[in-house]
């Protein structure tokens, strides 16, 4: 029986490109998610911005915000097949229970009330 959960994931891109180029890396990463079982729940790109250190030698990327549910099973696959991807400068992948667990507990009711 395989367990599903959500998950969030920050993925920065290269900032080389234009709008478009970077909008199908995106959509890219989605097909990832997808191919390895997740349903994307939301997908929002955050758009460019610098970055607070180099990083392969980007000062900037544009950063995208992931929502998804998939097997716990194959986050691992996920997180290799993001380390693989030229396009992909930095990512961070966290189940829903670890966001909820690191913020205070005033946001945390506070998202419940509404």
């Amino acid at each position: 029986m395989t367990r599903e959960r959500e998950y969030e994931a920050l993925i920065i891109l290269r900032a080389a490109g234009t709008e478009p180029e970077v909008a199908k890396h995106a959509a890219h990463v989605e097909e990832q998610v997808k191919k390895a079982g997740g349903n994307i729940a939301s997908s929002q790109p955050m758009g460019r911005r610098k970055l607070a250190f180099r990083i392969s030698r980007q000062t900037e990327g544009y950063y995208h915000l992931l929502r998804f549910h998939a097997p716990t099973e194959r986050v691992a696959e996920l997180e290799r097949l993001f380390r693989l991807n030229d396009t992909i400068v930095r990512f961070i992948i966290l189940s829903a229970e670890e966001i909820e667990a690191s913020q205070p507990r005033a946001v945390v009711a506070n998202r419940a009330d509404h």
